[in-house]
């Protein structure tokens, strides 16, 4: 075999590059493979892709720059016809390029001078050709298919997802964009420290606007002091479907050992089998007892304020102590108002110390609890219930009645453990059914005690605050979650989150839990300890990991991003992201039909209960199916079970319930309902029916499709109403999201209706209400 080798001296390459007839962009390498071409240009990074059938394809326009300056290649090199090598000057990055089953890029900064902490070094080396570009597809969700010409998603693209990172913001890393029926993807091999950028591109003259193509978007890699001996790796590909860069992406995490199907997760851990087919449900409240468990309102009234020698809250004694029975009416405010006022006084009459590093308290806040329980049933039992049917989120009633609703196969999720901790035998009641119970835990915010004492994953040692405090290059502490206390490097005291895990499963007896915040890949540097992104990302998955392989439980997370998806078996986020979290209308105007409501009260949120509708132009960008595409089902379907960000269960916004509940059974992702206790109060309460409803739809179709692969999308018309989903086994899923009857020669297909044909020879028909 002959190599042919080619080297220009720098002085040949200046004087090329200077000659006035000369473009620079006229200086290229030709990487072969096969029939096929690509075309580099060393000095703008210019890529053009002639295929089989010469057609050529530009993969990316001119965008190389290294701290916002051009760069000059020198000692070029070209090994046999796929391999190319050549430095950049004066910043002397090095850069391979090689041409093979994809063509792939990598920036190699090792040999720059030492990179100042305060002073990262850019690396521009990505710009869209939006001039041939029809489509892109981008997983910021479960995905997006975004027109390039509509003026709707530039501008939303520009003002909401420019700037983002292609760890956590992006959920996979990787993109496609689609010219003349080709779709070009650019996977990001060492998807750390990069930035993408949108810009709308659409001009104006006058009235008038011109330029059909309005979006363009840019991609930056940042070498820092902490990842200069990382490589920048890029791969690019073309394929001839929209989910191929997704199927490329998803055959890379199995080569690379990245990837763990369900089907191994239930060998290490046989209860995550309960997930399959099991709709998701977060219960909420966290005390003790609540207006369903008082028998005599005056009576209880009475007795707080004059017998129980508990301290009353100043609101209570405000409110309530001079109500007289026969003369005031006990709404169902002062009714609320009781309950809290007792539940807060049983808390300051037995309170849990707080956590330090030889003692994280958790045994303390079980016993703590018991003492509660105990002291009020020996004071107050005549005007409550049977104390073991008390209860917020979890009591004896909700669970009977999602019994006798027919629901076997569910997913409980506590927003703490302390419901656990007050009715641990309603979680073995609940486990006997075949549900799994979780509680929400978190490690990545700790905030100063007295701050927020009610939000029980923060309250982390003083030591744990301090020292696991991530720094910033400027020497400044990351600001925690809604900026309070600091965010965590998942590295540090380790042990500490290990036993409080062990002590959380221990006394709240959960077979499941949700980790917030590991899943999502929120990379950071580290500067205090000298740990990079792509070192933090491996830290979260070694948590996660050690979770479900020494406790049991069946793990989930929030998001579910691909970059940190180990040891999971199911997600929330990707199916409903969260939106709109600055829009005023949403977060404060609450004379506005789309605000999302107050984050009170505790045991019901307006926040998470209350029905709303989307506002523009989150409804069409967001929900409407004509922009939605599997790509990460294509990925992860029989991985992780991924369903709704739980801000925003299936029941929450009413004007695109339809969307919503159709695009779910056609990807076969679970719905996520929330529950109260005064929403669960017999099997035909109206949630507990909605969720049987779900239920009677994703579980047959889930048990069939749970280890299979998304293998293709399409849609069945030409305007996105009717669209289809395929399985490995060879099982179709086809939804018609119009308003009107659609028959074909293979099916009729009632409005708003989904069929499952599924290869076991089940037909299951499900119609959103």
């Amino acid at each position: 075999m002959s190599i042919v080798t080619k080297s220009f001296p720098l002085s040949l390459l200046m004087a090329i590059l200077t000659t006035p007839s000369t473009a620079a962009n006229e200086l290229s390498l030709q990487l072969q493979n096969g029939s096929e071409q690509v075309t580099v240009s060393p000095v703008s990074l210019k890529l053009d892709w002639q295929l089989t059938d010469k057609q050529n394809i530009s993969i990316n326009s001119p965008a190389l720059l290294v701290n916002g300056k051009p760069q000059t290649p020198s000692e070029l090199s070209q090994t046999g016809t796929n391999r190319a090598s050549w430095t950049l000057l004066p910043s002397k990055i090095t850069v391979k390029a090689t041409y093979g089953e994809v063509l792939e890029l990598a920036f190699d900064a090792s040999t720059m001078d030492p990179i100042d902490r305060n002073k990262p070094v850019s690396l521009n080396w990505f710009n869209l050709n939006d001039s041939q570009t029809n489509e892109l597809y981008l997983p910021f969700s479960e995905g997006m298919r975004i027109p390039t010409d509509n003026s709707q998603w530039a501008q939303y693209l520009a003002d909401n997802h420019s700037g983002a990172n292609t760890t956590q913001d992006l959920k996979m890393p990787f993109w496609s964009s689609q010219q003349a029926g080709h779709f070009i993807t650019v996977q990001l091999a060492n998807p750390t420290n990069n930035e993408l950028t949108f810009v709308n591109n659409s001009k104006t003259s006058g009235n008038k606007k011109y330029n059909a193509h309005k979006i363009d978007m840019t991609a930056t890699h940042y070498f820092t002091a902490l990842n200069q001996d990382e490589p920048f790796v890029i791969r690019m590909s073309i394929g001839a479907n929209m989910l191929d860069g997704a199927k490329r992406y998803r055959q890379w995490r199995i080569k690379h050992g990245q990837a763990e199907p369900l089907t191994k997760k239930i060998i290490q851990t046989p209860a995550v089998e309960k997930m399959i087919g099991a709709s998701q449900v977060y219960l909420f409240g966290s005390d003790g007892i609540s207006p369903e468990d008082v028998i005599n309102w005056w009576q209880l009234k009475n007795w707080y304020f004059t017998h129980s020698t508990l301290t009353i809250p100043a609101e209570a004694n405000k409110e309530l102590k001079a109500l007289t029975q026969g003369k005031d009416w006990f709404s169902h405010y002062h009714k609320q108002l009781l309950v809290d006022s007792i539940n807060a006084s049983l808390r300051a009459k037995y309170p849990a110390p707080q956590p330090t590093l030889a003692n994280n308290g958790i045994a303390a806040q079980f016993n703590a609890v018991q003492l509660r329980k105990k002291w009020l049933a020996q004071h107050a039992q005549p005007y409550l219930i049977s104390s073991r049917e008390w209860g917020q989120a979890l009591s004896e009633d909700m669970i009977t009645a999602l019994e006798q609703s027919g629901i076997n196969k569910l997913w409980l999720g506590l927003d703490n453990w302390m419901p656990a901790f007050y009715q641990p035998k309603m979680v073995d009641k609940a486990k006997q059914a075949g549900y799994l119970v979780a509680t929400y835990d978190s490690y990545n915010t700790a905030i100063p005690l007295g701050l927020n004492d009610g939000w029980l994953t923060a309250q982390l040692p003083n030591a744990i605050r301090k020292q696991c405090a991530i720094e910033l290059a400027d020497g400044s502490k990351k600001k925690g979650f809604r900026g309070n206390g600091y965010y965590l490097n998942p590295q540090c005291h380790l042990d500490y989150v290990q036993q409080r895990v062990k002590d959380i499963v221990k006394y709240g007896r959960f077979n499941s839990l949700f980790l917030d915040v590991d899943g999502t890949a929120m990379a950071r540097e580290d500067y205090q300890a000298k740990s990079n992104e792509s070192q933090m990302l491996t830290a979260f998955n070694h948590r996660m990991d050690w979770i479900a392989k020494n406790t049991g439980v069946v793990l989930g997370s929030e998001d579910g991003n691909s970059l940190t998806t180990t040891g999971t078996a199911f997600a929330h986020g990707l199916e409903t992201i969260g939106f709109g979290w600055t829009d005023k209308d949403m977060k404060s105007n609450k004379a506005s039909p789309y605000y999302l409501g107050r984050w009170y009260p505790d045991h019901k949120p307006d926040f998470f209960f209350k029905t709303t509708n989307v506002k523009e132009p989150y409804k069409t960008l967001l929900f409407a199916p004509q922009y939605r595409v599997p790509l990460y089902q294509a990925v992860f379907h029989d991985e992780v079970i991924n369903s709704h960000h739980w801000h925003s269960d299936s029941l929450k916004f009413s004007n695109v319930q339809t969307e919503r509940d159709l695009i779910s059974m056609l990807y076969n992702t679970p719905a996520m309902v929330h529950l109260s206790r005064d929403e669960a109060k017999s099997a035909n309460s109206p949630r507990i029916k909605a969720l049987k409803h779900y239920q009677e739809g994703y579980e047959p179709i889930h048990q069939q499709l749970w280890d299979k692969q998304l293998v293709d999308f399409k849609w069945l018309d030409n305007k996105g109403n009717i669209q289809q989903t395929r399985f490995s086994d060879g099982s179709t899923i086809t939804a018609n999201f119009s308003d009107k009857l659609f028959k074909s020669r293979q099916t009729s297909l009632a409005p708003h209706t989904i069929i499952a044909d599924l290869s076991n020879g089940k037909k299951v028909s499900w119609v959103s209400k």
